[in-house]
């Protein structure tokens, strides 16, 4: 049965509910620029702590985005069926891990990129300003 989008209701998320739709899923886009050019990129991604953690290949555009600058991180997800959907917004500061400790740990996340081998960098993107919405319909 499709909705019509008439009776739909924008909700803003708090915070926690932001991160929870964020931990849900494993797909987002990182965007930043390179040489003053928007680049946005699809990235596997675990949130582990107060951060969104990706695996990049050195050298790619990911890793140049991504060096102790500010990117944007968006994760969403909708049904075209009943017109509903939401989307969470990350802005922060984001850095190469280096602490040999760090890299440890976050290796046995099994974070795996579908871009398949050569990911040896990882990235944290700290979720400094997160924002979200949600569309949905009220019950009649």
């Amino acid at each position: 049965m499709s909705r019509s989008g008439s009776n739909g209701h924008l909700e803003v998320l708090d915070r926690t509910e932001c991160v929870q739709f964020l931990a849900g899923q494993g797909v987002g886009r990182v965007a930043g620029t390179v040489e003053g050019r928007p680049v946005i990129l699809p990235v596997n991604y675990a949130v582990v702590g107060d951060a969104v953690l990706v695996r990049a290949r050195r050298g790619g555009d990911l890793d140049r985005i991504t060096c102790d600058t500010v990117v944007a991180f968006e994760v969403d997800g909708s049904d075209s069926i009943y017109h509903e959907g939401w989307s969470v917004l990350v802005v922060g500061r984001s850095a190469h891990v280096t602490d040999p400790a760090e890299l440890d740990a976050l290796r046995s996340l099994r974070l795996l990129s579908w871009a398949g081998e050569g990911r040896d960098l990882f990235i944290r993107i700290v979720l400094d300003d997160v924002t979200g919405r949600r569309i949905h319909h009220l019950e009649p």
